[in-house]
């Protein structure tokens, strides 16, 4: 899930990132634990607010839930439900937007380490209130290049967390054989593409819940960072980690 770039403070961030994941779960489990999105939006995964329109947040579906964007308001009814052409939602896990305004869409779920065909998507952003499809205009393949076994129960290869800062897109993996998120970039978004994705830093995010975990202990399932740019979080299942933005250099975690 990715995470709403209309928050000036940290705070402001930490608590949006917060809100939507309730609301997200309020939207699973259909209790009324917060602001649930439309019932007719399955399994919604990633998150982003509009530059352009105001007031629309996008979402998407999980896996087999279909190639659908959704524009929903903030009380979570939906407006437009909006096809998407030119690609496959193997497992759709989270969107981000460019300095351009197009979005990303992250085919990116990968439970088991096993697929081969990882891929994200741009697809400039529709009319919420007049579009009925949208067509998918660039396809980059990815791989790991520290990837060197599949199929994997276990494996470290899985992502949920996409976000766009400095001209690139990046990604955070959902690592299961360890308490570890590593941070890869994409040294390139060319159509047609497979690229081999940038390793720049890793985070034990186990490292400061001591002994206490949820059933899924240190899994990082969303990031995004604020609108001037000054912090990023990141949320796992049993919290969220805010960290201020290096001025110079990539280093993230730092």
């Amino acid at each position: 899930m990715s995470w709403l770039r209309h928050c000036s403070g940290w705070s402001a961030l930490l608590a949006t990132m917060l809100a939507t994941a309730l609301a997200l779960t309020a939207c699973r489990r259909g209790d009324a634990a917060g602001p649930a999105f439309d019932k007719r939006i399955r399994e919604p995964s990633g998150v982003v607010f509009s530059r352009q329109h105001e007031g629309v947040i996008w979402t998407h579906g999980d896996s087999g839930t279909g190639n659908w964007l959704y524009a929903v308001e903030r009380s979570g009814s939906l407006i437009a439900q909006i096809r998407v052409e030119g690609a496959s939602n193997v497992d759709w896990e989270d969107i981000a937007q460019d300095q351009a305004g197009n979005l990303w869409i992250g085919d990116i779920g990968n439970n088991q380490s096993a697929r081969h065909d990882l891929a994200v998507y741009r697809i400039p952003e529709p009319d919420p209130r007049s579009a009925s499809s949208v067509t998918v205009d660039r396809r980059v393949a990815f791989r790991y290049p520290d990837q060197h076994e599949f199929f994997v129960p276990k494996g470290n290869f899985d992502s949920e967390s996409l976000l766009w800062w400095r001209d690139s897109l990046w990604l955070l993996t959902k690592r299961r054989g360890d308490s570890l998120t590593k941070l890869y970039r994409f040294p390139e978004l060319r159509d047609g593409a497979e690229v081999v994705l940038e390793e720049i830093a890793s985070f034990d995010l186990g490292a400061s819940l001591g002994e206490e975990h949820s059933r899924f202990p240190t899994l990082a399932t969303a990031a995004d960072i604020n609108s001037d740019g000054t912090h990023w979080a990141l949320l796992t299942y049993d919290a969220a980690f805010v960290f201020a933005v290096p001025e110079h250099g990539d280093e993230l975690f730092a």
